[in-house]
């Protein structure tokens, strides 16, 4: 299994407990939601599970917003960088195509280390 989808299958199922942490604060705040809540689950799983994942998306956003707030106000002194698209020099951009290379061949040398070490 690729290192990549292995990521992404832990931050999705992290993402769905966010999400279900979620629904169930919900549902408990109110209980009249239940009912819809159960036949949403029982009809369509799948998409359940993806709102979920997508609500735990969501939330997980939310949650860093809040911790930099509360950050900025514990350190008034520092300063937030924001960093935006700007136009790349043309020598910023030939060393990030060079360390793309290079990423690129380490990536091809590490699956050849791989398959190697399987067979």
């Amino acid at each position: 299994m690729n290192t990549d989808n292995l990521l992404q299958l832990f931050q999705n199922g992290f993402r769905v407990a966010i999400g279900s942490a979620t629904q169930l604060a919900e549902t408990l705040q109110n209980p009249q939601t239940t009912t819809e809540t159960w036949n949403r689950l029982t009809q369509n799983p799948t998409q359940f599970a993806q709102d979920l994942a997508e609500k735990g998306a969501k939330t997980e956003q939310e949650a860093r917003q809040a911790v930099d707030r509360l950050w900025q106000q514990q350190n008034p002194s520092e300063v937030t960088i924001t960093t935006t698209a700007t136009a790349v020099t043309p020598d910023a951009q030939a060393e990030l195509q060079d360390l793309m290379a290079q990423l690129k061949a380490l990536r091809s040398e590490i699956a050849q280390l791989r398959q190697q070490r399987q067979a």
